[in-house]
């Protein structure tokens, strides 16, 4: 073989061994180039995973928050809520209930609620506990409304309330001169004299209307059906036992008491808050 044709078939083979190089690299290129998509890929998801966490975390604060603005809600206070109940009585401690009422055109001479009555019965409530559903002591010609409620209630019960009432002066201007309503009688709570609840006779529910049944026994009443009034002449002084059927849950009210008023605004009460403890 001559020297050119020696030349030749090594310059071949040099561009045979440069051409398979040059492929060797391009193609660990490609390959490095794949496997670092495939890492990103496979990070994206835990990216993913990541920043979709993060709104439930938000959301777990909010709700906290939400939790807490509604816990501090059912403790706002009232000034005049506070005020008035200052003025309420205990149990076992005599209460004036003072009362003044005015016919139509007849001049007013003092700034008193008006409960139904002219002048003053004194209360004492001497008593109040909680019985069991069936254990009512008063009997009553008709118990369905009580059925009723007791079936809608999730812990039905019954309180029992032992009580006096002394006629000092108290007539009635409007009907039988010394006849009175026992339905003046209702179960209330801190919540229901904060102002704009009293306010708002449509937009906000009473507490005892929620948690305790509409009628209540009242004994000794008057005759027949009269399960709503009683009698009492001036210096006659009675006792009486008032039943309410409730749901137990109403014992865990803020500040639960005992209300003389005969509709929403309320100006006489008796504190039932020991029967929670």
């Amino acid at each position: 073989m001559n020297k050119k044709a020696i030349i030749c078939t090594v310059a071949i083979l040099i561009l045979l061994v440069g051409a398979s190089v040059i492929y060797f690299i391009m193609d660990r290129s490609s390959e490095a180039e794949t496997e670092n998509s495939s890492s990103m890929s496979n990070i994206e998801p835990e990216s993913s995973n990541s920043q979709s966490a993060m709104p439930s975390d938000s959301q777990a604060e909010n709700e906290s928050q939400e939790s807490a603005s509604e816990a501090a809600s059912s403790e706002i206070g009232s000034p005049e809520a506070d005020a008035l109940m200052q003025t309420f009585a205990e149990i076992g401690e005599h209460y004036t209930l003072h009362s003044r009422y005015y016919n139509q055109g007849e001049a007013k001479t003092e700034d008193a609620p008006g409960l139904g009555w002219d002048g003053d019965l004194e209360l004492c409530v001497s008593d109040a506990e909680i019985k069991e559903y069936s254990e009512s002591n008063i009997k009553y010609d008709n118990k369905s409304l009580w059925e009723f409620y007791a079936s809608e209630f999730e812990d039905p019960c019954i309180l029992h309330v032992e009580l006096s009432l002394k006629n000092v002066d108290a007539e009635n201007k409007n009907g039988v001169k010394y006849k009175f309503n026992a339905n003046m009688f209702v179960l209330s709570a801190y919540e229901d004299l904060i102002p704009e609840n009293q306010n708002n006779p449509e937009g906000y529910t009473t507490v005892g209307n929620y948690y305790s049944a509409y009628e209540t026994y009242f004994d000794p009443h008057g005759p027949g059906d009269d399960y709503w009034s009683f009698e009492l002449q001036p210096g006659e002084t009675q006792n009486f036992t008032i039943e309410f059927l409730i749901d137990r849950v109403y014992l865990s009210q803020k500040d639960p008491f005992l209300a003389i008023t005969p509709g929403r605004e309320i100006f006489y009460g008796v504190m039932l808050r020991d029967l929670a403890k």
